[in-house]
């Protein structure tokens, strides 16, 4: 829990959000900090010059207070005049100097009779130059200085000036000509002035640090609010985004910088969904295909694997046949004889008859044989083809008519559905009417008690240029297990001894060398069909004579 939560944190600390707001924090600190700096310094600056005005304009009434008193030379009502404005409150001290320098009068009666140095503090202002300034600026007659105590103390120069009064009364000696007479200090405490200062500053400090605060609340509020949230939802966004779920989308109706990035997110979205799924499609499509070839590929190699097949065989069916082939021709030729022999040798009764017997069963059997010699070298050897242009509708006409009397004592019903746009193809009319045939006696042997026969031809849609042929029966069907093993020579599912099963590897050959298919498919019990997938036109072959199986 505790790692969740300092993850939480580390994240917020290092959010957008976060540094924008203690950005914005540190500026305003430091303008605030300025601004209380600069307004506690001039507002110094306002209460001096304005608490100097007023001393000063107090020194003028002071001065004014005294001026009949020096006029008339009272000194001693003087000395009490400048102690009762010792008494009034923030007065620090009063002192009278004359032109040379002597303190005349001053609230401190241990200064009394002193001389100043014309270069201190006092008196620089006026005494820098060789020759003293008459007259000096308010400001300049100011000063400010610390106390040997530490509080601060302001002093005004307040010249006192030969006026006409003055310089006519007997009781003085001073000469027309001489403008300053001497000088009135008046040093005021500043104790109270700074008091202020202090409540001021404290308080400018406070409200300044007030402001901080509420200002960093409602910049923390609109950080939130137009910031952090806005990226706090795109970022949630994003990583929906990343795990899969294509399906999320923003709902921000803004429409600044946030709000397009919201809309450009959901655009991105929908173009990723769309991409998504016409890339699962395609997944799937090529799933498809690849499904589609590998059976494509896996009856390929089955027939590549039935054509070594029989190659093989056919091969060693022609060299079988070759090597039997004499043999019997020789037993078929002495049975002959020997029959001949018996017509003419032995009498004419039971046990000639026997003879002949066994005779004509030798001499059919061999007969049989030499039929399977054939066979074989017809299997092996192949016949030479002769590719041209023929109606594939009169081929199988010529198939039919060859089958009908053998159809009809079969008692089997003959259906046939010929439409063909194509009327004419390139092949081998005879091959073709032998693999016909051979097939419609199949279906008829697959019939014993009669049946229906449906013989169809059509062009295929796709590919374009192919047409498919069927040859149906409603026979007593193929067991599933046989139907792969159907095509291999010597394999029948004849019971009787009528088949040596070459007829279907024959036509299987023949549809071979026209770049055909041929499959069946077959349910026991509801027949049997056998399909001829055939090109109309093999531009590429020329007339030759293929010998055996080499396709």
């Amino acid at each position: 829990m505790f790692q969740k939560r300092l993850k939480e944190i580390r994240v917020i600390l290092h959010s957008i959000g976060f540094k924008l707001f203690l950005l914005l924090f540190l500026l305003l600190i430091l303008l605030f900090g300025l601004y209380g700096v600069l307004y506690s310094v001039k507002l110094t600056q306002i209460y001096e010059i304005t608490i100097g005005q007023s001393a000063y304009r107090n020194s003028d009434l002071i001065k004014k207070s005294l001026y009949r008193l020096m006029l008339n030379n009272q000194r001693d009502e003087l000395y009490k005049t400048i102690l009762m404005f010792q008494d009034e409150p923030g007065v620090e001290g009063i002192r009278i100097y004359n032109k040379k320098g002597e303190i005349k009068f001053s609230t401190k009666t241990s200064e009394t009779g002193h001389i100043v140095d014309m270069k201190a503090e006092a008196c620089y202002a006026c005494h820098a130059a060789d020759k003293p300034i008459e007259s000096l600026p308010t400001k300049k007659k100011i000063r400010i200085y610390r106390a040997v105590e530490g509080k601060r103390i302001m002093g005004l120069i307040n010249p006192i000036r030969n006026a006409p009064e003055c310089s006519n009364n007997p009781c003085h000696a001073h000469q027309p000509d001489l403008t300053i007479l001497g000088v009135l200090d008046v040093r005021m405490s500043l104790d109270e002035l700074d008091m202020v200062l202090s409540e001021t500053r404290l308080t400018v400090y406070v409200i300044t640090i007030g402001i901080v605060i509420l200002a960093m609340i409602l910049f923390a509020v609109v950080v939130y609010l137009f910031i952090y949230r806005p990226i706090s939802t795109l970022k949630t966004g994003t990583v929906r985004l990343a795990i899969g779920d294509l399906d999320y989308r923003i709902n921000m109706h803004r429409r600044d910088e946030f709000g397009m990035l919201a809309r450009s997110f959901n655009n991105m979205g929908e173009n990723l969904k769309r991409a998504y799924n016409e890339l699962k499609e395609w997944s799937y499509r090529l799933a498809e295909r690849v499904n589609e070839k590998t059976i494509e590929l896996e009856e390929i190699h089955k027939s590549m694997l039935q054509v070594e097949k029989i190659t093989s065989l056919g091969k060693m069916a022609a060299s079988v046949a070759h090597e039997l082939n004499n043999p019997l021709a020789g037993i078929v030729t002495y049975a002959k004889i020997l029959e001949k022999k018996v017509k003419n040798n032995v009498p004419a009764g039971e046990q000639q008859e026997k003879m002949i017997k066994e005779l004509e069963l030798i001499r059919s059997e061999s007969m049989r044989c030499g039929n399977i010699v054939r066979n074989l070298l017809a299997f092996a050897r192949g016949k030479s083809v002769n590719f041209q242009e023929a109606q594939l509708e009169d081929i199988i006409n010529r198939s039919v008519d060859i089958m009908r009397h053998h159809i009809q004592l079969a008692k089997v019903e003959l259906e046939k559905k010929i439409s063909l746009q194509n009327k004419k193809i390139f092949c081998d009319p005879d091959q073709l009417l032998q693999a016909f045939i051979a097939l419609q006696v199949n279906a008829v042997e697959a019939m014993p008690q009669g049946g229906q026969l449906t013989i169809s031809a059509e062009d295929m849609e796709h590919p374009s240029d192919q047409i498919i042929i069927r040859i149906q029966d409603t026979g007593a069907g193929i067991p599933e297990e046989l139907l792969d093993k159907i095509f291999e020579p010597f394999f029948t599912t004849k019971k009787d001894q009528k088949g040596v099963g070459l007829g279907l590897p024959v036509v299987y050959g023949i549809i071979q060398r026209h770049h055909g298919k041929i499959w069946v498919k077959s349910k026991a019990g509801v027949g049997t069909t056998f399909f001829i997938q055939i090109p109309v036109r093999l531009d590429k072959i020329e007339n030759q004579d293929i010998k055996g199986i080499e396709l």
